[in-house]
């Protein structure tokens, strides 16, 4: 499904693109130009006509839309990726001369702690979106749901050790099995952390939860970044990883028999992916376009039908190859400690590091 402009006409190459066999369509936005640092298109006040953006996304994902905006507006994006909390480290020690106007990705509890680098945005979607996936001070905007699922290799787990609990994972069976990343720099594996010390917490100040966690690191890999997680399950290398489910279910969708995933029976998150406008941005105007077009009607629902991604908008179904979201059963996440409290969490994950040797 090709991205409809919302107003006007259809140009005639927008109509031949239509026509286009779908395999045809996605190689064509797969090949996205993204204008690279140093070509500076500009307006005719000699402004420059661009948004930069940084991105921690799957990059067949955000080409295609990068792609569609590009032809759309005729405003070039300048894009930087990179893990969640290195992009948002490199926009704090930006504070003092922004260079990026847009922080896409990353799951929203790491947003919401560097809030600071923000400014208030309210997208010309609001009224399709949740308060739920919103920051109260408009600081952030939720872009796709992200359930946590645990991934798993089908030719290295028995059907009977597929695991149903957290709790499973504490198996000594599963010792050097279980892949994760570093929650230090992986905003996917910070969720999947929080996620897990929420689930199994009895305690008001959660120490049940890193006991588990400190258990748990001896069955882990603390593998790369968020890519080895999903990669390593998939070819073999991991029987177990710790991910978000936009992250597995390509790999489970287009090979079922050699993957799966699961949601936790005692507890999943839905952290969503987000998005934010950089205080003191260069570009402002065009940056608040760019946040516009990726919680437009038209955007989410092409993500949704070629990526499977969650859309957070009311009026866009969700997709039809996932379950269904009331079917899994997802923990009251606690956004306030897992964001705010994000450097108290990273220091006690940390210790616990240090504590196992790894």
């Amino acid at each position: 499904m090709d991205i409809h402009p919302q107003r006007g006409g259809e140009s005639d190459m927008k109509k031949q693109r239509r026509r286009l066999p779908r395999l045809l369509l996605l190689a064509l936005l797969a090949c996205a130009f993204l204008c690279p640092v140093g070509c500076k298109p500009r307006q005719s006040g000699g402004e420059e006509n661009l948004v930069r953006v940084y991105v921690a996304h799957n990059e067949k994902q955000y080409t295609a839309a990068v792609k569609e905006f590009q032809e759309r507006t005729g405003i070039a994006v300048e894009i930087v990726s990179a893990g969640t909390g290195d992009c948002l480290q490199r926009i704090a020690s930006e504070a003092d001369n922004p260079q990026c106007d847009v922080m896409w990705g990353g799951t929203v509890e790491s947003l919401e702690a560097y809030v600071a680098y923000f400014q208030p945005y309210v997208c010309a979607e609001d009224a399709f979106i949740s308060d739920a996936f919103k920051d109260p001070n408009d600081l952030w905007i939720g872009e796709s749901q992200q359930p946590a699922v645990i991934m798993y290799n089908r030719n290295l787990v028995a059907n009977s050790d597929i695991p149903v609990v957290w709790e499973d994972l504490l198996d000594p069976k599963w010792k050097g099995q279980i892949a994760s990343a570093d929650p230090a720099s992986s905003g996917s594996a910070y969720t999947l952390l929080c996620n897990i010390i929420l689930a199994v917490s009895q305690q008001p100040d959660k120490s049940d939860g890193w006991a588990f966690v400190n258990t748990l690191l001896d069955n882990v890999v603390i593998s790369g970044g968020s890519s080895t997680v999903y990669q390593g399950v998939a070819n073999g290398e991991f029987a177990l990883g710790l991910t978000l489910e936009q992250l597995a279910c390509p790999y489970v969708l287009e090979n079922p028999e050699g993957v799966g995933m699961l949601y936790p029976a005692d507890g999943s998150s839905n952290v969503p992916d987000g998005v934010a406008l950089v205080k003191g941005c260069p570009h402002e105007e065009n940056a608040k376009q760019f946040i516009d077009f990726l919680l437009s009607a038209d955007c989410q629902q092409f993500m949704s039908e070629e990526f499977d991604r969650r859309s957070v908008r009311s009026d866009i179904p969700q997709p039809e190859r996932l379950p269904d979201l009331n079917s899994i059963y997802f923990i009251e996440y606690d956004y306030e400690w897992a964001g705010v409290g994000k450097e108290a969490v990273l220091l006690e994950w940390q210790a616990a590091l240090e504590q196992s040797g790894k």
